[in-house]
């Protein structure tokens, strides 16, 4: 062992004896795709083998103290002050003893030893769920240690890491509800693998996530856009709904926002102009198109767009006389949720587009005056489509 972690051992990472994060970190993450998720968990529709549960839970048991070791280092890592806001040392701790809880299970080789190592799970996708939320706010709190690179960078790698975190985590929990029949979280179909989709159908989801924007806008404004789809609605890919899900509901967003905003004066006479989704497809490649007429964007501000904490929502006052964890003040709100204002919406859906191919891109065109066309490219994943059935 190196010698300066000898001597470290008596010493505490946030709560966590670093003798107990050693073994850890002297390990490499393996890298995860859809393929490697459809392998680990049989033929589509189908509950997995014992056999491949509990390799599954080897998998996933193996790989979750890795990822989260890493994580409670990078926070280690931060400059002092920055490291010692309320809400970032919060978020900290939580992935230190998630790492501590997961490093105690043992060697699971039986359905009994799953069964609780999936009530671990279940909890740490609950205990984190609010991650990127608590940290967007700590960090806006730290413009005055870091600059905005340096907090975007660690944004970045802290955030895409909870992405495989919660991937990981999820597709054992969906597989093992699958193995026992419990569909109350986790719905399979005939052609699904866990949480991945090997059909998933792009129009659906979209669809999905445009009828909550809309309860959502008309709960904020009293009015809403229409989303109108166009193109390849029959278009099928490779992929995890519940991604997709998350950045179509977050950019449509913005455009329901914007639109809404932009036409609200005139809406009881002249309606709210239509939000229109264009799917095209080839052979390799999906393409979204999210049109809109919310106004656009100005050109000074068109560089900020994926920076975290960066908004162009028109928000109330914070009322700071509440939970001081409530990282929603401030921001535009409705009987359903947060319609905008807490500035991750674009970054962290370029990082859930991004996460299996570099590829995989979120972009935005200012027509200013009228409106933005924000463009999402999706690989088809071609060499899975042919996935049995």
């Amino acid at each position: 062992m190196h010698p300066t972690i000898v001597r470290a051992t008596k010493y505490a990472i946030f709560g966590v004896p670093i003798r107990t994060m050693v073994h850890a970190l002297e390990k490499t993450p393996t890298p995860l795709t859809l393929r490697q998720l459809l392998d680990n968990g049989g033929s589509p529709g189908s509950p997995p083998s014992l056999e491949g549960l509990l390799a599954s839970a080897a998998f996933t048991q193996r790989e979750l103290p890795i990822r989260l070791a890493r994580r409670v280092r990078q926070f280690y890592s931060l400059p002092f002050l920055v490291a010692s806001n309320p809400y970032i040392q919060r978020i900290a701790r939580l992935y230190a003893s998630s790492f501590a809880r997961l490093d105690n299970v043992p060697p699971i080789e039986t359905p009994e030893q799953n069964d609780e190592f999936v009530r671990i799970l279940q909890q740490l996708v609950i205990d984190h769920s609010d991650n990127a939320e608590v940290l967007s706010m700590g960090f806006a709190e730290c413009g005055a240690y870091m600059d905005a690179e340096q907090i975007g960078s660690f944004l970045n790698a802290a955030l895409h890491s909870r992405i495989g975190i919660r991937i990981i985590a999820e597709q054992h929990l969906a597989l093992t509800a699958s193995a026992t029949g419990d569909e109350s979280r986790y719905r399979q179909t005939p052609t699904s693998v866990g949480i991945v989709e090997t059909q998933m159908r792009l129009a659906d989801v979209i669809r999905a996530s445009g009828e909550y924007v809309r309860n959502l806008c008309e709960a904020t404004f009293d009015y809403a856009p229409a989303l109108e789809l166009q193109g390849d609605v029959d278009v099928t890919a490779v992929g995890v709904p519940g991604h997709l899900e998350y950045v179509m509901t977050e950019l449509l967003k913005n455009s329901f926002r914007a639109t809404t905003e932009r036409h609200l004066k005139e809406a009881a006479r002249n309606g709210i102009p239509p939000v229109t989704v264009t799917i095209s497809s080839t052979p390799s490649d999906i393409c979204l198109r999210i049109r809109d007429q919310g106004g656009g964007i100005e050109a000074e501000n068109m560089a900020r767009i994926f920076d975290y904490a960066y908004t162009t929502a028109k928000s109330e006052p914070v009322d700071t006389s509440g939970d001081p964890m409530d990282v929603t003040s401030g921001a535009l709100q409705g009987t359903m949720g947060t319609l905008a204002g807490l500035g991750h919406g674009l970054p962290m859906s370029r990082l859930y587009v991004g996460y299996f191919s570099p590829d995989n891109t979120v972009d935005v065109v200012s027509l200013l005056g009228h409106g933005c066309d924000t463009f999402v490219r999706i690989e088809r994943h071609i060499e899975m489509s042919n996935v049995a059935i």
